[in-house]
């Protein structure tokens, strides 16, 4: 009981920093799925179109009267950010999105906004990586696992005498300890992940160099549904490529076991194939459900979501691989 209660502590405390962390931050798009002009983050001063931002939903509501007398092709002049201004509007927003915003920034300056949010997300990840490397291997071993979780769940269920309770526990205990596999290490991944995630996620949408940047030349202010409804093949690519990434980055673990399996020939017993197919179902429903929010949610937001969507998915997918060969190693 204790060490149940324990387990549950820390779930707790991590859903209360989660609330925390997302009380810290405003939402900075307005409800046409524009960024609010006063929510941009610059480094240097810069210009941008009226039709670019959003400029009706803005706190100081004179300055607000001003922009919308302007015609859609006028430019609004938008002063540096700085560290004082940032923190003034919340811990959240001074220390991540900010800093990140701003390197996103720099390195757009040199290049474009696409590289700059490429760079950034594959640097952070890298920095994230160094201090959660074990944490997240430990992560990666859980996920990879979960079949073999299911077959000792499948021999004891309807079996509730303490003998099989204890046995089950015995067999999930010694199938940690054979993967070296610490139950809430996942945990300490989320609790350093998610306000980095949060914060790459708002510095994407703030970043000057976003907002009226691009890549290879398209837009980054166009969303998919110009895509469709005006045949920009390019919006329609990133779109259709962020959901297939997306969803092959939650199964990678998943068929990296598999495929790890077929070359050491496990073969499966009865009781492991019981009630495998509604796992799977299950877990498929919630990885599709999922998917669909965000594409549902994307299709009408300005492509660079969509764009730092399918840059984190594709690093996730070749951090799933790189995990899965060092612990092949290991």
């Amino acid at each position: 009981m204790k060490k149940f209660l324990q387990e549950k502590s820390k779930i707790i405390f991590l859903c209360l920093f989660i609330v925390m962390t997302c009380t810290a931050c405003s939402n900075p798009r307005g409800t046409d799925g524009k960024t609010k002009v006063d929510e941009i983050i610059a480094s240097e001063q810069i210009e941008v179109k009226k039709s670019l931002v959003n400029v009706t939903e803005i706190e100081d509501k004179k300055l607000s009267n001003e922009y919308k007398k302007l015609n859609d092709d006028d430019t609004i002049t938008i002063e540096p950010t700085t560290f004082s201004e940032a923190i003034a509007d919340g811990w959240f927003d001074g220390l991540i999105v900010w800093p990140i915003a701003q390197i996103i920034n720099t390195i757009a300056s040199y290049t474009d906004a696409g590289v700059g949010i490429i760079v950034t997300t594959l640097l952070i990840q890298l920095i994230v990586f160094m201090f959660t490397r074990k944490s997240q291997m430990s992560s990666q071993r859980m996920q990879e696992i979960q079949p073999e979780m299911q077959k000792i769940q499948n021999k004891y269920k309807d079996k509730t005498d303490d003998r099989s309770k204890m046995m089950m526990y015995q067999e999930t205990q010694n199938l940690y300890k054979k993967y070296d596999i610490h139950p809430f290490g996942s945990i300490l991944v989320m609790f350093i992940q998610l306000p980095i995630m949060m914060g790459m996620y708002y510095a994407t949408m703030r970043a000057a160099s976003v907002v009226y940047g691009s890549f290879f030349g398209l837009s980054f202010s166009g969303t998919p549904i110009d895509g469709f409804t005006q045949m920009q093949f390019g919006y329609i690519i990133i779109y259709v490529l962020m959901i297939v990434c997306q969803l092959l980055s939650m199964k990678m673990p998943q068929i990296l076991k598999k495929i790890q399996d077929k070359k050491d020939h496990v073969k499966e017993k009865k009781y492991a194939e019981e009630n495998q197919n509604s796992m799977m179902n299950t877990m498929n429903t919630t990885m599709y459900f999922s998917t669909a929010m965000i594409a549902f949610l994307y299709i009408s937001w300005p492509i660079a979501m969509s764009f730092y969507w399918l840059v984190s998915s594709i690093i996730r997918i070749i951090q799933s691989v790189v995990l899965h060969k060092i612990m092949n190693k290991d």
